[in-house]
């Protein structure tokens, strides 16, 4: 199969394969520190894999992928996470920052994350793992490697913070629905409630882990108890606690900077703002984009900042630092637009148009479920849209950043009513005069893409990214957290709700599925296995429905090396490209 000149919207297929080129080579910085001299040390993709770098150049050249640095005081080294194949099993490694040589701290095959060392002992690290069950908060000491778990809520630990005396550790119990705050007393060993509301979510940790939340004047977490929205807020030693900023707009991982202000991310459709309260009054440090991975260092804020041009820059107070991740072509930002979904709900949306007559239509389903149709690059997004293609992106029922009622829309109804917000996206490209539309989406979004084709008629064409195919297989085979979070939004087992589970699962509808159809998979995915792809690749060839299998042995969830990434880009633009375009 070859990208025709429609597809290309007149450009030389030449010109497209080396734009493809240009998009898969950004990379975005994956974490950062800084040592006591003042020299950044960032994660940057280099050779096919991600090393440590400082701006004079590499620092390591491990195996595997080593990411999210982090200065160990009084030892003089860093701390990073490695991972190989895309796994998300994470070893924990301590690297000499002069040699680049590592020495394995956690080589145990679980997923060993979110490691930071203790504020008063210097040979101890915490961190979170699945070593016992979901996901629960251990410390290593460096020295001998003693592991010892501190938390014993049934829920997993998302992300936590150090009292600043180190005594105490208060961390968020639960994924996004019901979570509370609870704390470990060192000194007693007791973990208890610190706070928690009834339906309702207290948290300080999404994107990032809830560093810096714990200062001296309290812990600083969002609820949305009151508004039904994430509002800012700041507990006592003791659990009660005072809403400090109210705007009726969901916020995410506050923490404290070293002055005393608060810097958190404020949702505003698909950018995620990253904004500062000081003495009652906000400011704007980034208005736009994704802005993760946020420090304070020094009395400046660092982030992790990307948008349609980047896949992850370093920003320092709203400057760029270190641009490794920037598109050396042109890129296309998305307009935002809302319709109208079958009961007359209104949902947003981001349009991507291209700069010609567009030759067809694809509505983007994102992952998650609980997540959004975020503004950062989207290769997938931006291949088709300088392919010809009008790219619409929902934030269907379900999704973050519209309240309380509209995120638990989905509860116990995936595939549902998020569904036909998807269809409805499908109409709403037809009425813009769009004749054949497909869908695109990965994780919850590729299970989105082949309901669109198996269980309605919206849809003439269908790519599916590491998409769910049987929801209740899913439960038995993910890994512990993403199955916690399925029987949450299911509010059941399977066995309690086999129809549930049936109703939804794309393999229920294989035998009505009758347009072609893109599957795309890693071989590593610890989170959709491949033995799920398998059983939806088999069903197509029993039946005969036309489709396409793309397997890579050395992704995870998702497709992220610079060659996978052109060869799947290039094959998702000609699948799309023979099966809907219009001229």
């Amino acid at each position: 199969m070859t990208t025709t000149d429609t597809t290309t919207a007149n450009r030389s297929t030449e010109q497209f394969e080396a734009y493809l080129d240009q998009l898969a080579r950004s990379h975005g910085v994956s974490g950062y520190t800084m040592t006591p001299e003042g020299t950044l040390v960032y994660a940057a993709y280099d050779g096919g894999e991600y090393d440590l770098q400082t701006p004079n150049g590499s620092l390591t050249d491990a195996d595997g992928d080593l990411t999210n640095p982090t200065w160990l005081r009084d030892r003089g080294t860093l701390l990073a996470y490695r991972d190989q194949g895309g796994t998300e099993q994470y070893d924990l490694l301590e690297v000499d920052p002069e040699s680049g040589s590592t020495t394995p701290v956690l080589n145990d095959g679980f997923r060993n994350f979110r490691a930071r060392q203790h504020p008063t002992v210097s040979d101890q690290v915490s961190f979170v793992s699945n070593r016992n069950r979901s996901l629960d908060l251990y410390t290593v000491t460096l020295d001998d490697g003693t592991v010892t778990r501190l938390s014993e809520s049934d829920a997993p630990v998302m992300g936590y913070a150090w009292s600043p005396d180190g005594t105490r550790i208060v961390y968020q119990a639960g994924t996004v629905d019901d979570a509370c705050l609870r704390v470990v007393d060192r000194r007693t060993g007791r973990d208890d409630v610190f706070v928690d509301e009834p339906d309702s979510e207290q948290s300080f940790a999404f994107t990032d882990d809830g560093r810096g939340a714990w200062g001296t004047d309290g812990v600083v977490f969002t609820t949305n108890h009151q508004t039904g929205y994430r509002e800012l807020a700041v507990a006592e030693p003791d659990g009660d606690y005072t809403l400090r900023y109210v705007n009726n707009r969901d916020k995410y991982d506050p923490q404290w900077t070293e002055g005393g202000d608060i810097v958190f991310l404020e949702a505003s459709r698909g950018d995620w703002k990253l904004r500062r309260l000081t003495d009652g009054a906000v400011t704007t440090v980034e208005s736009s984009g994704m802005n993760v991975d946020v420090k304070t260092i020094d009395g400046d804020v660092y982030y992790r900042h990307s948008n349609s041009a980047t896949d992850g820059d370093l920003h320092r107070d709203g400057d760029p630092v270190v641009t490794v991740g920037q598109v050396d072509g042109p890129t296309v930002s998305p307009e935002d637009v809302t319709y109208e979904s079958f009961d007359g709900t209104e949902i947003a949306a981001r349009l991507y148009m291209p700069d010609c007559a567009p030759v067809g239509g694809i509505v983007k389903a994102h992952g998650g479920p609980e997540a959004q149709a975020y503004n950062p690059l989207d290769l997938t997004t931006q291949a088709l849209a300088h392919a010809g293609f009008e790219v619409l992106a929902p934030d269907v029922r379900g999704s973050l950043g519209y309240g309380r009622a509209f995120r638990t829309a989905s509860d116990e109804d995936l595939g549902g009513d998020d569904l036909t917000d998807v269809v409805a996206a499908a109409s709403y490209l037809r009425e813009r005069g769009r004749e054949n539309v497909g869908i695109v989406g990965t994780a919850y979004g590729g299970s989105m893409a082949l309901l669109g084709v198996g269980a309605t008629d919206a849809f003439d064409a269908s790519a599916s990214v590491c998409g769910v195919v049987d929801w209740e297989t899913a439960v038995e085979n993910t890994r512990g957290d993403t199955a916690d979070m399925l029987l949450r939004k299911f509010c059941g087992a399977p066995a309690e709700k086999p129809d549930l589970y049936a109703d939804r699962s794309p393999i229920t509808y294989v035998d009505d599925i009758d347009v072609p159809v893109l599957i795309v998979q890693g071989g590593n995915d610890p989170r959709v296995p491949q033995s799920e792809v398998d059983r939806l690749i088999a069903s197509l060839q029993e039946r005969d429905v036309e489709h396409e299998y793309l397997l890579f042995d050395d992704e995870g969830h998702g497709v992220e090396r610079t060659a996978n990434r052109v060869e799947y880009n290039t094959r998702t633009v000609e699948f799309f490209g023979s099966t809907l375009c219009e001229n």
